[in-house]
């Protein structure tokens, strides 16, 4: 027997002379003493007691080991195969508009706002797009994301797009619900109680800070703050719907959200909350074309100051009993994710990045002529083989790529950024996955 070259150890963790010892691709995590450390050192030596042969063939089950004559590369290109033609789920955002109420100082979509909404007509031919793909590819499920621009601005479209799949799935008897990412100004009492009807599951909101620093970065069109009414919003949403919320920090801002999250906890929302979860300010398209063509922008989550925020705020959230996204899953680019993964845009068109609505040069056809681009087929992870956190990224995000070098196909390798992530990771859950047992 032999590591798995996707087997990672966290020395002298959780006491000293024990390691943590876990693999990217199976997600199974052990606890090893220092002897058995030894033992698989000196692999493959194989004239081992009864103990320690046992304790290697569990080890072997979880993935941690596998046969001297495994073929890994295989194994891995089947993995990533499998999840790719996985057809289990339609997964499907749609795009009610580019039009949003609110001015940003660090909006992705700088460039692409637009008083443009999805109308009737568009909304019902996305219902019969995503109805055709469903009679296709035989789903479990349909889940379905409203994004924009502010998809509040557009109720309407939500009431055709979500009530027409609704009564679809009902009929086929398929598990149906969707989901909404708003700034929560629109997000009323009333307008959660008619879309609860509709299916509407779960909402995720932006917050940037305590009121001062939220409404510096994320004020309406007309300068007005924000912060109180997505309180309020909130307040009443998560006893009815499951409510995330999310935030965004550069040096400005990110000392605010420890006391943002202290302001949550005292209103009550620490165990109401499904998730919390912030990540760093990054470039945009507008700043990608400010910069030569062949120029290297850099990336954001390169630099120490920002890995070690994200960990000491995952920290904070986990300290005051908000739950959060663990970081250590499967985390696929939906420009390589199978075809069941998709996004309608609010002319119709389609897309496969979040990232990239609203940029013609990536669109991969629309609902009434779906194109044949299939990024999935590419195969770029295929550079990385070699890397034990190649299951948890599949070669980074193409966007990110994109953003950096104005090219998704060049390698954004986050290797030292993963490292340090999961390592970090693994210690948090294992600590509050104890504390909680």
């Amino acid at each position: 027997m032999k590591l798995s070259r996707h087997t990672i150890f966290i020395h002298d963790f959780p006491d000293p002379g024990k390691y943590l010892s876990f693999n990217t691709r199976t997600q199974a995590q052990v606890v090893i003493d220092a002897t058995l450390k030894q033992v698989l050192d000196s692999l493959p030596e194989d004239n081992h007691d009864d103990s320690t042969m046992k304790a290697l063939s569990s080890l072997k089950e979880m993935g941690i080991l596998i046969e001297d004559s495994t073929d890994e590369e295989l194994i891995i290109e089947e993995w990533f195969h499998t999840i790719k033609t996985d057809s289990s789920k339609i997964d499907a955002t749609v795009l009610t508009t580019y039009d949003c109420n609110f001015a940003c100082t660090y909006c992705i979509e700088d460039g692409v706002k637009a008083r443009i909404y999805m109308d009737e007509n568009t909304a019902r031919r996305a219902v019969s797009y995503i109805k055709e793909r469903v009679n296709k590819d035989s789903p479990e499920k349909l889940l379905v994301n409203f994004y924009g621009g502010e998809p509040l601005l557009n109720l309407k479209a939500i009431r055709t797009v979500a009530g027409g799949l609704k009564q679809f799935a009902s009929e086929r008897k398929l598990p149906f619900s969707f989901s909404m990412t708003t700034n929560g100004a629109l997000l009323a009492p009333r307008v959660v109680d008619e879309l609860k009807d509709y299916g509407l599951k779960s909402v995720k909101i932006t917050l940037d800070g305590t009121k001062e620093l939220h409404n510096k970065k994320r004020p309406f069109k007309n300068s007005r703050g924000s912060f109180d009414i997505l309180i309020r919003n909130i307040l009443s949403a998560v006893d009815k719907i499951e409510v995330d919320i999310g935030g965004n920090f550069d040096e400005e801002n990110i000392a605010s959200l420890y006391d943002l999250l202290d302001y949550l906890a005292d209103l009550g929302l620490a165990g109401k909350l499904r998730s919390v979860g912030f990540k760093p300010i990054f470039s945009t398209h507008r700043d990608r074309e400010k910069v030569p063509h062949i120029s290297d922008m850099g990336c954001v989550f390169f630099e120490p100051s920002v890995m070690e925020s994200m960990i000491n705020l995952k920290k904070a959230l986990l300290s005051k009993g908000f739950k959060t996204n663990t970081g250590l899953g499967v985390n696929l680019c939906s420009m390589v994710m199978n075809a069941s993964v998709f996004i309608i845009d609010p002319q119709g068109k389609l897309y496969r990045c979040p990232g990239f609505v609203g940029h013609e040069e990536f669109i991969i056809g629309d609902i009434d002529h779906p194109g044949d681009e299939d990024f999935s087929s590419q195969d770029l992870w295929k550079r990385c083989i070699d890397c034990a956190y190649v299951p948890l990224c599949g070669d980074g995000c193409l966007y990110a790529a994109y953003i950096r070098y104005g090219d998704i196909k060049q390698l954004n390798c986050q290797k030292n950024f993963m490292e340090f992530m999961v390592k970090e990771h693994l210690k948090l859950n294992y600590k509050y996955s104890r504390k909680k047992d």
